[in-house]
């Protein structure tokens, strides 16, 4: 009987290796494609940077505006992606196309709204008091990038509509068609090459307009010609606005985009409260986020590719294989953040060396990126939680439980510990990364419970 006990479960591994490698087939797309637009930013970062201190402050202050009206876009359409999984996987192809139409009409609404904010950005810049220095190449690149959003909004659209029906390579397909228009474009309208004027960081805002509409106008193109697409018959028939589907797609849709708002926009308030303290404050701290970033396109893309897998076995009745595959993909996701976050423990002044040549500023971003390594380790843990969760098509009280693990207490914590001396001299940049990792953490926690008493209840039901 022992000797029995002490064998290796094989049908457990194999049932363990086949879902890992059904979540790397759908996931490894992804990453590239998350990859690749954090690149895009990482891009604007870096030859910024290179160009000046102001020019570096004032692309992170516009980048901090509209990565999280970028970030709730995509959250909006991400609804579609469940549906459509869960379709597919109940054998429903009928009802992809009205879905998808239906998801149009809201992409339009979005994208105008959209564009309209950012072309009239200038007051708010005043009213939240961006440094006088700043200010100009924040407005400038923000108004440059405005006329890009009508191009995110159907990307997202399209790309929401291909991971649904588990085809993940259009989108990093015309991720890379992008980046390979925005890197010489940064260059030459940054620094005047070729007669173009020197735009300084507004220009990378005019590079990421022209590469966001050739990544937009790739994706069509993929997926009209590509025969993966053939059986939906997407353009065949066309679907006035049915309200009662447009209304469950934003029930599904808000509280992600929302979702994805309150996180971003975090960063983009304490970037806006840094952006009156010194150039060195704000650009240790774009640094830092920008790293994070590119680190975390990985749990995030494995969120996706959660929600896409999940959706499929909900829908195809197999909830005992949706609970197995969901914590499958919870646990790499922190093995992942165990590794990332001693490699950026290590070695961050060597990461923070490739974004500034200015010593102070390498110097106080590294301070950050040690505590940063903490925090994706724990953000890795929630992202593939709530990734899950959506596969469940469960949205509403994850963004409840954001919104207090991050706004009711990283937010006023961070203030406190950064703005003010009531626990010492402020900390500045260090306290609201200090105080983001213990928000973070209540929200992993308590979204790591929700997954595992819904996932349960579904196999009860059954």
């Amino acid at each position: 009987m022992d000797q029995l006990l002490l064998q290796p479960d094989f049908s457990f591994l194999r049932r363990l290796k086949k879902e890992a490698k059904v979540l790397a087939i759908l996931g490894w797309p992804i990453v590239v494609t998350q990859l690749l637009q954090v690149a895009t930013y990482a891009l604007d970062t870096i030859i910024s940077g290179r160009a000046s201190a102001r020019d570096l402050a004032g692309v992170s202050v516009g980048t901090g505006l509209w990565i999280p009206v970028f970030l709730f876009s995509l959250g909006l359409l991400m609804a579609l992606t469940p549906v459509v999984a869960q379709a597919k996987g109940a054998r429903q192809d009928h009802q992809i196309a009205s879905a998808v139409y239906q998801a149009f009409w809201i992409a339009i609404a979005s994208g105008g709204l959209i564009l309209l904010f950012f072309l009239n950005v200038d007051p708010l810049l005043n009213w939240i008091n961006v440094d006088n220095e700043i200010r100009p190449v924040a407005s400038g690149y923000l108004y440059a990038i405005s006329f890009g959003m009508p191009a995110i909004v159907g990307f997202n659209l399209l790309r929401a509509y291909a991971e649904g029906l588990s085809i993940t390579r259009p989108a990093m397909v015309a991720s890379i068609a992008g980046l390979v228009v925005n890197a010489p474009l940064n260059y030459i309208l940054i620094y005047g090459y070729f007669g173009f004027p020197a735009l300084g960081g507004i220009g990378c805002g005019w590079a990421s307009t022209i590469a966001l509409w050739v990544s937009f106008l790739t994706m069509i193109g993929y997926v009209i010609s590509n025969k993966a697409f053939y059986g939906i018959s997407l353009f065949r028939n066309f679907y006035a606005p049915d309200w009662l589907k447009i209304r469950e797609l934003l029930k599904l849709g808000i509280p992600i985009g929302c979702s994805f708002l309150v996180e971003s926009s975090l960063f983009a308030v304490v970037a806006l409260l840094l952006s009156g303290y010194n150039s060195i404050v704000v650009a240790s701290h774009q640094i830092t986020l920008n790293v994070v970033s590119i680190v975390f396109t990985v749990p995030f893309s494995l969120g996706i590719a959660l929600t896409i897998r999940v959706g499929f076995l909900l829908g195809s009745k197999q909830v005992v294989e949706a609970r197995f595959t969901s914590y499958l993909g919870v646990g790499l996701a922190i093995i992942y953040g165990i590794v990332i976050g001693i490699i950026l423990w290590f070695f961050a002044a060597n990461i923070v060396s490739l974004y500034s040549r200015d010593t102070i500023v390498q110097s106080s971003a590294a301070n950050l990126l040690a505590i940063a390594a903490i925090f994706q380790l724990v953000d890795a843990f929630q992202v593939t939680c709530i990734g899950a969760l959506r596969g469940y098509k469960d949205t509403t009280l994850p963004l409840f439980v954001t919104v207090i693990g991050l706004w009711m207490l990283a937010l006023p914590l961070g203030y406190c510990l950064a703005m003010t001396d009531r626990f010492g001299p402020p900390w500045y940049a260090k306290g609201f990364w200090v105080a983001m990792v213990a928000g973070i953490f209540v929200v992993a926690t308590c979204l790591s419970r929700r997954l595992h008493i819904l996932s349960g209840a579904r196999i009860t039901m059954q």
